[in-house]
């Protein structure tokens, strides 16, 4: 089901619902100032530094040419466009807040009769209904609507659906014929050519404005100098290097992300495709990554091979195998091939031709995948990794660089039987293209359903299965007692069980040091205690792989992170005689990630998980709407159904938004522009309350919690840190004198709190959805955060969310337990596993902070070995994994 529609404010640059777009930005206009300065002071909490110009007479000094943050865009020479510098308060990565040219076409909905024959034909076709049933349902609304269906039947759905089947590149069906044992086998090859899906991206006005054509490179000011970052594919090396390659200078690459890889699309697996998905790296990652119109295609149906038994394994059987699946990709790359070469003029959304080469610029796969698709032999061969001549005996030598392998020195490798299959290749087709550059660093198999899911997970569980079955409870009974995240998975017993899920693996990854470090001794379980280290190590580098911008620090401490865990694991190999091999291709892997990340940009763009998402829909498809016999032609006939749909409703939504824009523009001209603001505080910019309850007055509140200290004279210490804390911000107290509550006042409390904050890791909003309730879910959940505090930043715990009313105003309030207490020397187990301790203040020392004073969210787990004291999750996400390796970085502990 295509998601909902979004559009971009032009002021903000934030994503809104069309809807509600017009209505918003007249706020959002009146109210840019009072944002701006609340995201300064949120920066100021969060550690950031930035320049604030003051006011100062014309005599004064020009400020600096620099500031703090101010980002420089470098464009490739051939664009033509020179290098320019942001402030970084005007800088928005990649978001283009020009108007989409949205032609406005008052039948949006043709080729079919009606609005609602559309709108009832895409409920159909979403709600997976066969002929019998859409017919008898047109039967019984033909008998009562208001509204006559001009449709009869299902065929008459059927009709109209193929009539809008041009709007957009459908697929193709070529058969091939690959000999084998002097015998032809034909195979079916379904396709939809890449080049039409390109154009029809191109001629998009929704789309149009958000491409970037020209390589960059962008750098960041740290105060002494610019330091260049990396996140999108265009402001990476190969993007750039292929920009230099095209054999006119007027020419764009237009950069392909292709991703391939075997489906099950049976419960159990006994049916199974071969789907290919491809994505345009012109385009930012929310777009590309995303499951609108501009998000992965389904561009691709390879034939599988059935083995057979009397050639199954052989080498001539495989090589017939890996002959087919080139062949097949040939009929999906054939529209590129030339084109390539020659390059092909475009008239793009805007009315402007421009001169485009295609390339394939990173190909998402597991490592059987990039296997096939560069033809080496697997991890048997001498040279098992499909990026460079590393000897298989060399695989756990993860330090050492080897030559790279390249399309130019393939025919002198096969000559020297380095490991290449004789089969020709068929992205060798596609100018500008180098197999052994495209294929990339995948996230997903390499990390978490390999290195991790696949050795270090499985070893962990064979050493502490070796110590007892009491160890194992115990993990188990801390890692159900880990807190709640959201966008995390919750276990209640990890040690004796296995996934297919690598999201699952990687949670537990995050966590599994948190719940174990305190079963584990280091003295007595030694061993155990050492592979633990190299989990939190590899975790480690696993992080450092998933920020979603890259600079040239953060590549510098990843590298430094994957010396540390080959440090490690080189320990523990030499002192585990379970004769486990760590020598394996996923573990070499780490030798190109930060490379790859330099010339791609964030693993994000190389990650297949995205991809993998798209089988979900296929499977459903399968499931509901075919027959189970010749499945290719039908799950890609709906496939190509369901992006017509999706077209068609944009395309209404736009004539929707042309109408509602209109009446708009007439109603807000006629409003009072001496409009009164909106002063509430749940309507700030950085905190958000929600859950609101019932008002109780104060000797409710402290009857309710009597029993609880933190509760100790509620009333009276509230009244205190607001007559402190009001005239600090300016804010006078009613006759100039203290406050003082009488028990018959009322709060209302909130049980949720959103907190926006910007991340230091992209910069970029970011939100934290907060609990702080009796009863979540049938469970009592009181989150932690980030506060900024008098002294500096603490962690804390939620204990209440209340609103109250001062003379007309109404101020939100947190009471928090602090974790400030002292912790004491700093223990070697804490440098081990780099923990940020905290240590819990008598409750009865809780405190009141305005909600303002929240930095972000934040997760603690429990130190069972020390009572009062928590654990700092610093892996929940990457923005709170670069801020504690800050906070480490400024109290000296060890690296």
């Amino acid at each position: 089901m295509p998601p909902e529609r979004t559009s971009i404010c032009d002021t903000c640059g934030q994503k809104f619902k069309s809807r509600g777009l017009a209505a918003h930005q007249k706020a959002c206009r009146r109210d840019t100032l009072r944002i701006q300065e609340d995201r300064e002071r949120q920066n100021a909490r969060a550690g950031l530094s930035f320049t604030v110009l003051q006011d100062a007479p014309d005599d004064h000094v020009l400020p600096p040419a620099f500031q703090q943050d101010d980002i420089r865009t470098e464009y490739h020479p051939r664009s033509g466009i020179p290098t320019k510098t942001d402030r970084f308060g005007d800088f928005r990565c990649h978001t283009n807040t020009a108007h989409s040219q949205v032609p406005q076409n008052t039948t949006p909905w043709e080729p079919f009769g009606s609005r609602i024959d559309f709108d009832f034909a895409e409920l159909i076709l979403k709600a997976n209904l066969t002929k019998l049933q859409t017919n008898e349902l047109i039967s019984l609304i033909r008998r009562t609507a208001f509204e006559r269906l001009s449709v009869t039947d299902y065929d008459g759905i059927c009709k109209m659906w193929d009539a809008a089947s041009p709007r957009h590149a459908n697929f193709k069906k070529e058969v091939i014929s690959v000999p084998h044992r002097d015998q032809e086998h034909n195979f079916d090859v379904w396709y939809r050519p890449l080049w039409d899906w390109a154009c029809d991206l191109l001629k998009d006005p929704r789309l149009g404005p958000h491409f970037v054509f020209d390589a960059q490179r962008l750098y960041k000011y740290d105060g002494q100098d610019f330091v260049r970052f990396f996140d999108e594919p265009w402001t990476a090396n190969a993007f750039w290097d292929s920009q230099s390659s095209l054999p006119k200078d007027e020419g764009k690459p237009f950069a392909f992300i292709i991703y391939a890889d075997k489906a099950k699309l049976s419960s159990f697996g006994r049916q199974k495709a071969y789907p290919v998905i491809a994505r345009c790296a012109n385009l930012p990652v929310g777009i590309r990554n995303g499951e609108g119109f501009g998000g992965g295609r389904l561009v691709g149906w390879l034939p599988i091979v059935e083995e057979e038994k009397q050639y199954s394994g052989t080498q001539s059987f495989v090589n017939f195998k890996n002959v087919v699946w080139h062949e097949s990709f040939k009929c999906l790359l054939k529209s590129l091939a030339s084109l390539s070469k020659t390059g092909f003029c475009v008239k793009c959304w805007d009315g402007i031709e421009r001169l485009f080469y295609p390339l394939i610029l990173i190909l998402s796969a597991d490592y059987e995948e990039q296997c096939v698709m560069t033809l080496i032999r697997g991890t048997k061969c001498k040279f098992p990794c499909p990026v460079c001549l590393v000897p298989r005996e060399e695989l756990g030598n993860v330090l050492t660089s080897y030559p790279l392998r390249t399309t130019m020195s393939t025919q002198a490798t096969l000559q020297e039987a380095r490991s290449l299959r004789d089969v020709d290749n068929a992205f060798s087709d596609v100018a500008h293209t180098d197999v052994h550059s495209a294929v990339s660093f995948d996230r997903l198999h390499v990390n978490n359903e390999g290195n991790f899911s696949d050795h270090l997970w499985t070893q962990f569980q064979e050493q502490v299965k070796s110590i007892g079955r009491r160890t194992q409870s115990k993990i188990d009974e801390y890692f159900d007692s880990m807190p709640r995240w959201r966008n995390i998975n919750h276990f209640n017993h990890v040690m004796d069980i296995s996934f297919s899920d690598g999201s699952k693996y990687e949670d537990i990854s995050k966590l599994i040091v948190f719940a174990a470090h305190d079963v584990i001794d280091r003295t007595s379980h030694a061993l155990p205690y050492l592979l633990l280290r190299c989990i939190r190590q590899y975790v480690n580098v696993d992080m450092y792989a998933a920020l979603e911008v890259h600079t040239s620090e953060t590549i510098a401490e990843g590298r430094r992170a994957i010396q540390e865990f080959t440090r490690l694991l080189d320990q523990y190999s030499a002192k585990d005689d379970s004769g486990k091999n760590w020598a394996y291709p996923k573990r070499h892997a780490h030798t190109h990630l930060f490379d790859d990340i330099e010339a791609k940009g964030a693993t994000r763009n190389t990650n297949t998980k995205p991809n993998e998402k798209c089988h979900g829909p296929i499977r459903r498809i399968y499931l509901r709407r075919t027959n189970f016999k010749n499945i290719a032609e039908q799950v890609l006939r709906l496939d190509h159904r369901f992006l017509i749909a999706h077209s068609i409703r944009l395309d209404i939504e736009d004539y929707d938004d042309l109408i509602i824009s209109q009446s708009d523009h007439l109603r807000l001209d006629s409003e009072d522009d001496n409009e009164q603001p909106n002063n509430d505080s749940d309507n700030t910019f950085h905190v958000k309350l929600g859950a609101a309850q019932e008002e109780q007055t104060f000797a409710a509140v402290e009857q309710l919690h009597a029993n609880d200290s933190a509760f100790n004279q509620f009333r009276i210490k509230l009244a205190n840190f607001l007559s402190d804390s009001l005239p600090v911000h300016r804010i006078p107290l009613p006759g100039g004198k203290r406050l003082k509550f009488v028990p018959d006042e009322t709060v209302t409390e909130h049980r949720f709190i959103k907190v926006n904050y910007e991340s230091i890791v992209d910069w970029r909003t970011t939100t934290d959805y907060l609990q702080c309730s009796p009863s979540f879910h049938n469970f009592p959940r009181y989150d932690c955060v980030i506060i900024q505090a008098q002294a500096g930043v603490i962690f804390g715990r939620l204990l209440m969310l209340f609103t109250c009313v001062v003379d007309g105003r109404t101020h939100p309030v947190a009471l928090v337990h602090p974790y400030d207490a002292p912790v004491g020397q700093r223990s070697l187990t804490n440098n081990h596993f780099q923990f940020w301790r905290v240590r819990e203040r008598p409750r009865i020392s809780s405190e009141f902070f305005s909600v303002h004073s929240i930095i972000r969210g934040a997760a603690l787990a429990e130190d069972h070995s020390v009572r009062g004291d928590y654990l700092v999750i610093d892996t929940i996400d990457t923005d709170m994994f670069l801020r504690m390796k800050s906070m480490h970085k400024s109290a000296g502990h060890p690296a």
